[in-house]
C-alpha cells in the first residue's frame, strides 16, 4: 500500500481525498442532517395548522351552528312538524294537517280513518284511509304540499275514478292510504 501510495502522483491522491470527504459529507446529509429537515419542516407545518384552528375557534362554532341547523332540516323534512309528538297525538295532528291543506288547495275531504299498521323493521306503520274528491290539479297540490307540511309519508296504494261526466278536468274521487311510520322506541 506504501508503494502504491509513493507512486501515485500528489494531484491523484489529493482528488481521492476529495472524493471521499465529499462522499462522506454526503452521506451525513442524507442520513443524518434530511431526516431532521423534513421532521422539523412537518412539525412546522402541525404548527401552522394548530395555530389556524386555534385562532379560528368562531369559524368551528359557526360551523357547528351550521351543522345543528341542517341537522334539524333534515329531521323536519324527515317528519314534518310531528317529530316532537306523541303517537296518541300524531294521529289528531295528521287528520288537522290534511283538513289544512284540503281548504287551502280546495280539495273536498270526505273522511280519514286512522289505523295502525304492520311493523317494518323498528318502525311502526300508521294507515290513513283518505277519501277525497278534487280536481286532478288541486288533488297534484294536495299531494305536494301533504309532503311539505307532513314529511316523509307514503301514499301506499290509491284509486281514482271520475266522479261527474264532463270531458275537460272532471271532478275525481280518489281513495287512497297514506303511511307514516314512527321508530318503535317513540
Amino acid at each position: 500500500m506504501d508503494d502504491l501510495m509513493n507512486q501515485a502522483e500528489p494531484r491523484t491522491l489529493l482528488l481521492g481525498l476529495g472524493v471521499i470527504v465529499l462522499l462522506v459529507c454526503a452521506l451525513q446529509v442524507l442520513y443524518v442532517l434530511w431526516p431532521q429537515f423534513k421532521q422539523f419542516n412537518e412539525l412546522s407545518e402541525s404548527h401552522r395548522i394548530l395555530v389556524g384552528a386555534a385562532s379560528g375557534e368562531d369559524g368551528l362554532l359557526q360551523e357547528l351552528d351550521q351543522t345543528r341547523a341542517e341537522v334539524e332540516r333534515l329531521q323536519h323534512r324527515l317528519h314534518g312538524d310531528m317529530a316532537g309528538l306523541p303517537a296518541q297525538q300524531m294521529e289528531s295532528y295528521i287528520i288537522g294537517r290534511l283538513q289544512k291543506v284540503s281548504w287551502d288547495t280546495d280539495v273536498e275531504l270526505i273522511s280519514v280513518q286512522p289505523s295502525v299498521g304492520q311493523q317494518v323493521q323498528n318502525f311502526q306503520e300508521r294507515l290513513f284511509e283518505i277519501q277525497i274528491h278534487a280536481r286532478y290539479y288541486d288533488f297534484f297540490a294536495w299531494l305536494r304540499q301533504i309532503g311539505r307540511e307532513l314529511g316523509f309519508i307514503v301514499v301506499k296504494k290509491y284509486r281514482i275514478h271520475p266522479q261527474d261526466q264532463a270531458l275537460a278536468d272532471p271532478v275525481l274521487g280518489i281513495r287512497l292510504t297514506m303511511v307514516s311510520y314512527r321508530m318503535m322506541s317513540e
